[in-house]
């Protein structure tokens, strides 16, 4: 549980877990509730869309075929990066810096709220977990990760363990937040853990 707040300053709420596992959802919930919500996932591609050196920096990175229209085309670049750890460690250490500058920034806007939420899928795995006052994950089955995926993300067997295997294992994720969502039933039950845990929060 965070210290008491100072000032105007809110309990900064990081909410991570593996791809598909409900953040978006448990995100949602939040918004609905009146927390202040930031998606990372929006901010890299903002980032991507529109910060002309991290552009220019992953075309020199990963070559010019990496764009459509002359924009960054994150299919054609997650089929690189997804396929080979070394050029995801390298995309990510040109993009994650300005995403965690902008994610400060967009906290700085909701001073005077008690919380604010940020989702971040690879929030371990970046090693940004000290920028957060408290951290939840959202785990959900194998079962329903792999339908999910499918579903969605319109990906094959293979890419759905290439992406997963670019993340920590649920597992992990869970052990290292400070609490638990499982939202592998239905929204209701998710819902009901997020009552209870923002209730605890503020």
């Amino acid at each position: 549980m965070p210290a008491a707040n100072q000032s105007d300053k809110p309990i900064v709420l990081g909410i991570t877990g593996t791809i598909a596992s409900g953040k978006s959802m448990v995100g949602r919930l939040l918004a609905d509730r009146g927390i202040p919500v930031i998606d990372t996932d929006q901010l890299t591609h903002d980032v991507l869309e529109n910060d002309i050196s991290t552009k220019k920096a992953i075309v020199e990175q990963f070559g010019i075929e990496v764009l459509t229209n002359d924009k960054i085309d994150r299919k054609k670049l997650g089929k690189i990066v997804f396929g080979d750890e070394t050029s995801r460690r390298k995309l990510e250490q040109i993009v994650h810096p300005n995403v965690v500058l902008n994610c400060r920034r967009r906290i700085e806007e909701f001073k005077g709220e008690k919380v604010v939420a940020v989702l971040v899928p690879l929030l371990f795995e970046a090693g940004v977990a000290e920028e957060y006052d408290v951290i939840w994950t959202v785990f959900t089955s194998e079962e329903v990760l792999q339908k999910r995926l499918e579903a969605r993300d319109k990906l094959d067997a293979a890419e759905i363990s290439q992406r997963l295997a670019a993340q920590l294992p649920q597992s992990e994720k869970c052990k290292r937040a400070d609490q638990v969502i499982d939202n592998s039933f239905t929204e209701i039950e998710t819902a009901r853990q997020v009552d209870l845990l923002l209730s605890k929060l503020v």
